[in-house]
């Protein structure tokens, strides 16, 4: 499995080797990703250092209510907020992580895949049983009638190109949130399907998810905290459930503890580590192509 100049340690390709032992005898295996993996494709996690709760207070910035004062005294604060989010969920592709879970999931190896972040990158990169427990900003929500649709991202990149950054007109804010998400066919407002602090987590998607993890016998947890709640606590309900749980994350988090095996390095490391022992070189190559 090592190549020359390979700077991954003996433990850690052990840990590697053990982990795809665990996932062969599994009848049905799920991951569960975090932050973490979205970060090696360029999105900062927000919580972390240079994110985007150092700039702007999740108080405000993270629920419906901060929102709606931020509008009311400061609307200019929320069109820079919201178009730098937006540009940088614009601008991200799926890295080796997502790939390797899409090839696992197509080989019939992964089961499905259960996700807190919003960035569609999973679908992007050709998973198909995703749970987005947190939403999609891709997709847009009536707020009349609650019907879902996906907005495409030629469509986004057209309608907020026009818009005025920074305008602290409240009427271009609402142009611009209207350019973003449209209105709906029954004439309702659309806002970006993505929860809030304080929301709901979307019932149907919950239910998929906790479902999934609870027939699983193996879960893999890759690039969370497990600090934001309630879908951190998946991951332990499939253990709860007796799944083995194998972590991968750089440092140790709440989930360590529960895990059957932690393996020490990054997402995209050690998930395409782990699917080239299952996919064979021409499964690989057709990837590439």
């Amino acid at each position: 499995m090592r190549k020359r100049g390979s700077s991954i340690d003996e433990e850690s390709l052990r840990r590697i080797r053990d982990s795809c032992r665990l996932i062969s005898t599994s009848a049905s295996t799920v991951v569960f990703t975090g932050a973490g993996v979205s970060s090696e494709s360029g999105i900062p996690v927000f919580r972390g250092s240079g994110g985007l709760w150092e700039r702007y207070n999740p108080a405000l910035f993270g629920n419906l209510l901060g929102l709606a004062i931020v509008f009311a005294f400061s609307p200019g604060k929320i069109s820079y907020f919201a178009m730098e989010a937006i540009s940088t969920f614009l601008s991200a592709k799926p890295n080796p992580a997502h790939e390797a879970i899409a090839r696992l999931e197509q080989a019939g190896i992964v089961k499905g895949v259960i996700t807190q972040n919003v960035d569609n990158l999973h679908r992007k990169a050709g998973s198909s049983n995703v749970f987005e427990v947190h939403g999609n900003i891709f997709r847009a929500r009536c707020l009349k009638c609650g019907v879902r649709s996906d907005i495409p991202k030629e469509q986004i990149l057209e309608k907020i190109s026009s818009g005025e950054k920074g305008s602290s007109k409240r009427r271009d804010l609402l142009r611009m949130m209207d350019r973003f998400s449209g209105r709906c066919s029954c004439g309702g407002r659309r806002r970006p399907d993505i929860v809030l602090f304080g929301e709901m987590l979307p019932r149907e998607t919950l239910t998929g998810a906790l479902e999934l993890a609870s027939r699983c016998d193996c879960i893999i947890a890759a690039g969370t905290s497990a600090l934001v709640y309630p879908a951190a606590s998946i991951p332990e309900y499939a253990v709860q459930n007796g799944a083995a749980l194998i972590e991968i994350n750089p440092n140790r988090t709440r989930l360590t503890p529960l895990s059957q095996i932690w393996i020490s390095l990054r997402a995209s490391t050690a998930l395409e580590l782990i699917s080239k022992e299952f996919l064979s070189k021409d499964e690989l190559d057709a990837w590439r192509i």
